[in-house]
C-alpha cells in the first residue's frame, strides 16, 4: 500500500487553471499499446477525499457505452468524460472555487497496468466589487464633478474579492497613470488618483479604475467622465455702431461663446431689461445666439443698449457684457410758421407773405422743398415767389395764393412733410365764371337771374341794375334774393324795352366789386343749328356721330339723332342726349343711312344737320376643299429630258409676252393720236382716264350699241330715274352732246369733264346738259350715242354716269326723225 502510494507521488502533474465559472477540462490519458487490450475502468478521486468522484466503468459493457458516475457531493451533473480525445478529458462546466485541487486519474485495463494521471487544478475567482469615491466621499458612478478651471481632486478606487488578490491600476484616456495602491482590513486593494490643478482641456477626461487578478480573467473597470463649468468667453452684439432707423424694426443678435453650461443672454436698454429676445444654440453647445426684437424711436438716440452673458450655473462669476450707444436717424420733421409780423386772420390780396420752415433731422438735409396744396413751388422771383434756405416769400398774394402750405425736408432717411399751414387771402367780391350769361325770355315770362361771386369773406350784400338802349334804372330789393354769395333777381319782360342788359354789384368788408357781373336778357329763340359733325367709332351694327353745339337760343338746348334708310327713308333709329353726342345701334352690316342732328329748345327746332354714315362691311368666309389633298401622293421625278422642254417652253414664253407688249404700245400709239381736223380741247383731270374708259366700253360685253337719237336718250334717262346736266348760263352746249366718237363704230363713250368752249351744236335753242345722280361724283362713266342726225360735233360735258349703273339695253329698232322740243330740265336725286 506504502508503494503504491509512493508510485503515485512520482507521477507528474499536470497543470490546469481555469476561470471561475468557465468550464475546466481535466486530461486522463487512456491510449491503449495493444490491440487486443481494452480499457475496462476509469477512475478519478480528488487527493482530499479518499473515494472517487467520477467513474466509467466498461468491465460488462462496451467502451462507448460505458456506464458513467459523478459523486452529487462535488461535480454531480457539471462532470461529463470525453475519451474521444486525445488524451481524454474530464470536462466540469461552471467552476467553482471549491473546486480547486490535485485531482488522479486511474486507468484499468484488460492486459496492461493500470496507469494514473495527476492534474494540478487552480481556480481563479475574478474581483466581485469595485467602488470609487471623491474627496468628499461620495460615490461616483459615470460622472464626477462639476469643477471649475484650477480645482484640484482625488478619486479612490477600492476593489474586493478575488482569488488571487487583484491588482488597480487608474488610466487617463486609456493612458496608464501610477496608481499608488493600499490593501485594505478585509482584503480589499485601494487604487487613488489625483488630478488637478484643472484647465479647459480637461473637460470631458475620462477616468478609468481597472482591477484584475489573472490575464485570463475579464478585468472589472469603472469609468468616470470629467465635467467642468467655466464662465463664457466672450459676448459680441453683431451689426453693432451703426446708426439704425427710427420706426423700424430690426432684429438685432447678440453671441456668446466658450461656457459651460450654454450661456444665458440678457438685454438692457438704460438699465431696464428687455424681456422678448429669444435664444438659440450651436450644435456642438458652444455658442449661445441671442435675438430681440426692437422698435426704436427718436427719443432713443444716445440711449446704452447692453448685452449680458451669464453661466447660470457659476453665479459667483460676474457677467460679461457687451454695449452699443445708439445712433438714431430719423425723418424730417417739419413745422410751417407764418412771419411773426404777419395776422393770419387779416392777410389782403395784394400784401407781401413770408413762411419759415423749422426743421429737426438726423442726417441733416439735404433740400428743403415747398409746397402748395401739394404741389411743388420752384423759385420765380417773376411770379412773386422767392425761396431762400429754410423761407418762403409771397408777393402781392392774390385768391389763388391761398390755400395750404408745407415745406418738406429731405434726408438720407426720407423726406418729411410738414402739417399744412393754411393761407387765408381776403378780397373784394368777383364774378364766377362758367355762369350763363344770356337768357332767352318770352314776353310776359318770368325768368329768375342768377348772379354767383367768389367773395373772402362770403358775407356780401347785392345791388341789381338794369340797362338798355334808352336808360338805366336800379332794380328794387323786393325782387332780390340772397343765399350766401348768390343772388338772384326775379324779372319778366313786358315790352320790347324790357330786354337789355341786367348787371349784378357785390360788396364786402374788404370792399366793392370793381367789375359786375352781366347778363344780357334776349328775346328766346330757337337754337342754332349744330356744326362739325362726324361719325367715329363705325362698327357692323353700330356708328357714332359728333357734333359740336350752335347758340342754344337763350335758353336750354337738347339734340337728337336720326338714322334713316337712305332709299326708303324708313327710321332706323332715334337717339336723344344732352350733348350733341350720340351712338346709334342695331344696324345692319354694310348698309349706308342718312343722319340727321337736330338741336331744339322750348322754342322749336334748329335745322338739321345732315351726313351719312357706313357700317362696315362683314368678312367674306371662303371655305374650299381639295379633293385632291386626299389622294395619296406619288413621288414626281425629274428628268433631263424634261428640265430640257420646261427650259425651252420657259424661253418661248417670255419672248411672246415681250411681243405682245411691244404690238400693244403701237396700239395704244395710234388710238391716242388727234384728230387732225378738230382742235385739241384743254387738258383736264380726266384726261389720262379717257382712253382707257373708252377700250373698257369697247370690250364690255353687257353694253349693247345704240342708234337712238336725242330725244330717245333723254326720255331713257328719265325712265332710269338718272337726271340731265344743266350747263352754266351763256354756255352754247346743246342738250345731249357726246365726245369720243370714233369713226361710225356705234358705241359707249366715256365723258370728258371738261368742254372745250369752241365745239357747239344746234338743238333748237335749248341749252341744257345732262347732270350726273348726286351720288356719282367721279369714276369711269358712259352714255349712249345718238343717232347721226341732228349731231354736228362732238361735245363733252361735264358730269358723266358710271357705267356700273347702266343697264343692257335692247337693240332699238330704226331711230325716228327728232322732233324739236323743249325738255323740262330734271331735278337731281
Amino acid at each position: 500500500m506504502i508503494e503504491d502510494c509512493f508510485c503515485i507521488l512520482l507521477v507528474p502533474v499536470t497543470q490546469v487553471v481555469a476561470i471561475a465559472g468557465e468550464p475546466v477540462y481535466l486530461p486522463c490519458d487512456i491510449t491503449i499499446q495493444d490491440e487486443e487490450d481494452a480499457v475496462l475502468l476509469v477512475l478519478w478521486y480528488r487527493e482530499d477525499l479518499g473515494t472517487p468522484i467520477y467513474s466509467v466503468d466498461a468491465r460488462e459493457k462496451d467502451f462507448g457505452v460505458a456506464e458513467r458516475w459523478s459523486d452529487e457531493s462535488v461535480f454531480a451533473s457539471r462532470a461529463y468524460f470525453l475519451p474521444e480525445r486525445r488524451p481524454a478529458e474530464l470536462g466540469v462546466d461552471r467552476v467553482k472555487s471549491s473546486d480547486q485541487g490535485i485531482y488522479r486519474c486511474r486507468v484499468d485495463f484488460k492486459q496492461a497496468q493500470t496507469r494514473n494521471s495527476r492534474v494540478n487544478l487552480t481556480v481563479i475567482v475574478p474581483p466581485s466589487k469595485m467602488i470609487i469615491t471623491d474627496d468628499k466621499g461620495d460615490v461616483k458612478q459615470a460622472i464626477v464633478g462639476p469643477y471649475v478651471e484650477g480645482d484640484s481632486f482625488t478619486l479612490k478606487c477600492d476593489v474586493s474579492g478575488g482569488q488571487p488578490r487583484p491588482w488597480v491600476k487608474w488610466f487617463r484616456d486609456e493612458i496608464e497613470t501610477d496608481t499608488p495602491v493600499t490593501v485594505l482590513t478585509g482584503g480589499a486593494v485601494r487604487g487613488v488618483l489625483r488630478v488637478g490643478p484643472l484647465t479647459r482641456t480637461d473637460v470631458r477626461a475620462a477616468f478609468t479604475c481597472r482591477a484584475s487578478n489573472h490575464l485570463r480573467s475579464h478585468p472589472i473597470e469603472t469609468t468616470l467622465t470629467l465635467d467642468m463649468n467655466f464662465p463664457p468667453l466672450t459676448v459680441h452684439i453683431l451689426g453693432s455702431n451703426q446708426p439704425l432707423s427710427a420706426i423700424r424694426r430690426y432684429d438685432l443678435l447678440c453671441q456668446s461663446a466658450g461656457s459651460r453650461p450654454p450661456a444665458s443672454i440678457t438685454w438692457w436698454k438704460n438699465g431696464h431689461r428687455i424681456n422678448n429676445a429669444k435664444e438659440t444654440l450651436s450644435t456642438d453647445g458652444n455658442t449661445t445666439t441671442s435675438t430681440v426684437s426692437l422698435q426704436l424711436t427718436k427719443s432713443d438716440a444716445g440711449a446704452k443698449l447692453a448685452c449680458r452673458a451669464t453661466n447660470p450655473q457659476m453665479p459667483s462669476v460676474a457677467p460679461l457684457e457687451d454695449d452699443w450707444i445708439l445712433d438714431i436717424q430719423y425723418v424730417p420733421e417739419t413745422v410751417v410758421r407764418l412771419g411773426t409780423n404777419l395776422d393770419p386772420r387779416n392777410i389782403r390780396e395784394g400784401t407781401d407773405v413770408y413762411f419759415d420752415c423749422i426743421i429737426k433731422a438726423h442726417p441733416y438735409i439735404y433740400k428743403v422743398e415747398w409746397r402748395h396744396n401739394g404741389k411743388s413751388l420752384s423759385h420765380n422771383v417773376g411770379q412773386g415767389i422767392i425761396i431762400s434756405n429754410q423761407s418762403l416769400v409771397l408777393q402781392g398774394v392774390g385768391r389763388n395764393t391761398a390755400g395750404n402750405y408745407t415745406c418738406v425736408g429731405f434726408n438720407a432717411e426720407g423726406d418729411g412733410e410738414s402739417r399744412p399751414l393754411s393761407l387765408d387771402v381776403l378780397y373784394a367780391p368777383t364774378c364766377r365764371s362758367s355762369q350763363q350769361r344770356v337768357h332767352g325770355v318770352a314776353k310776359q315770362e318770368r325768368a329768375h337771374i342768377t348772379c354767383h361771386v367768389d367773395s373772402n369773406p362770403p358775407e356780401v350784400t347785392f345791388r341789381w341794375t338794369f340797362n338798355n338802349t334808352a336808360n338805366s334804372n336800379e332794380v328794387s330789393d323786393s325782387y332780390i334774393s340772397r343765399t350766401g354769395t348768390v343772388s338772384t333777381v326775379t324779372y319778366t319782360p313786358h315790352t320790347e324795352m324790357d330786354y337789355g342788359t341786367l348787371l349784378c354789384w357785390a360788396h364786402n368788408r374788404i370792399g366793392k366789386q370793381r367789375v359786375p357781373c352781366v347778363y344780357h336778357i334776349i328775346a328766346a329763340g330757337r337754337p342754332d343749328q349744330v356744326h362739325n359733325c362726324s361719325v367715329v367709332n363705325a362698327s357692323l351694327t353700330s356708328f357714332g356721330v359728333r357734333c359740336s353745339e350752335g347758340f342754344s337760343g337763350g335758353i336750354q338746348q337738347s339734340f337728337f339723332l336720326e338714322v334713316k334708310e337712305l332709299v326708303t327713308q324708313e327710321l332706323v333709329a332715334n337717339v336723344s342726349s344732352a350733348v350733341p353726342r350720340f351712338t346709334a345701334i342695331g344696324l345692319v352690316p354694310g348698309r349706308t343711312y342718312g343722319v340727321a342732328v337736330i338741336s331744339y329748345n322750348s322754342k322749336g327746332r334748329g335745322e338739321p344737320y345732315h351726313i351719312r354714315a357706313n357700317t362696315l362691311r362683314p368678312p367674306e368666309k371662303h371655305h374650299v376643299h381639295d379633293k385632291s389633298l386626299d389622294m395619296p401622293r406619288t413621288a414626281f421625278h425629274m428628268t433631263g429630258a424634261m428640265s430640257a422642254a420646261v427650259g425651252v417652253g420657259g424661253v418661248i414664253m417670255v419672248i411672246l409676252v415681250l411681243f405682245l407688249i411691244v404690238v400693244r404700245q403701237k396700239c395704244f400709239k395710234r388710238k391716242a393720236s388727234p384728230d387732225p381736223r378738230a382742235p385739241s380741247p384743254p387738258s383736264s383731270p380726266d384726261k389720262l382716264g379717257e382712253k382707257d374708259d373708252s377700250e373698257s366700253d369697247d370690250r364690255n360685253p353687257d353694253i349693247i350699241p345704240s342708234e337712238m337719237d336725242h330725244l330717245q336718250q333723254v326720255d331713257y334717262y328719265r325712265t332710269q330715274q338718272v337726271s340731265t346736266i344743266s350747263p352754266p348760263l351763256g354756255s352754247r352746249m346743246p342738250r345731249g352732246s357726246v365726245a369720243g366718237v370714233r369713226g361710225s363704230i356705234p358705241a359707249y363713250y366715256a365723258l370728258r369733264t371738261a368742254p372745250p368752249p369752241h365745239q357747239t351744236m344746234i338743238d333748237n335753242g335749248t341749252q341744257q346738259g345732262i347732270p350726273p345722280p348726286a351720288a356719282f361724283g367721279s369714276g369711269s362713266c358712259t352714255l349712249p350715242r345718238g343717232s347721226s342726225t341732228g349731231l354736228t360735233s362732238i361735245v363733252p360735258v361735264e358730269r358723266c354716269i358710271p357705267l356700273q349703273h347702266l343697264r343692257t339695253l335692247p337693240r332699238p329698232m330704226a331711230a325716228p326723225t327728232a322732233l324739236p322740243r323743249h325738255l323740262p330740265r330734271d331735278t337731281p336725286l
